[in-house]
């Protein structure tokens, strides 16, 4: 698993919280669980899916994590590489941290670290109930690209919105 190889941050209104990312450790597992557990709309796995991102016979990911400045973890990213492309897989962030540039950060963060693994696009899905995570995700320029009927079963059958970002 490899990750961008320098703490990044971005610097906030006035108002704004400072966060900055890093790549997750299996030391920050505990976090992981809590942030996804505390975010309704973030895929729910078990801890050893999250072990298994750091194994080293695991598939090519990347894990990022955010930190408030007290270094508090307000949020991740996780995608996974392949065939030049990186699927995102879960993201999540702290109530408190929400519309705050948090997810906007990690998104940029993946950005950044799809280019420098010469990965050409970013894709994922998303709940078509979802819309504040549509929106979300056309404000930080992906584009809609099709959609899975009743892909997503719990709690209710549901289509999801496919999405993709081309750097």
């Amino acid at each position: 698993m490899k990750a961008p190889d320098k703490p990044s941050s971005v610097n906030p209104a006035p108002d704004q919280p400072v966060f900055r990312t890093r790549p997750a450790t299996p030391a920050d597992i505990p976090a992981l669980l809590v942030l996804e557990r505390a975010t309704v709309s973030a895929a729910h796995w078990h801890e050893s899916a999250y072990r298994e991102i750091f194994a080293l016979e695991a598939p090519a990911r990347i894990a990022i994590l955010l930190e408030d400045e007290s270094h508090v973890a307000c949020g991740f990213v996780i995608a996974r590489l392949t065939s030049g492309e990186r699927e995102l897989e879960n993201i999540a962030v702290a109530p408190s941290s929400r519309r705050k540039g948090a997810g906007t950060q990690l998104i940029q963060s993946l950005i950044a670290a799809t280019r420098e693994k010469n990965a050409h696009s970013i894709h994922l899905e998303v709940r078509e109930s979802n819309t504040a995570a549509l929106a979300f995700y056309e404000k930080c320029g992906f584009v809609n690209t099709g959609r899975r009927p009743r892909y997503y079963s719990g709690p209710e059958e549901e289509d999801a919105v496919l999405y993709s970002l081309h750097r």
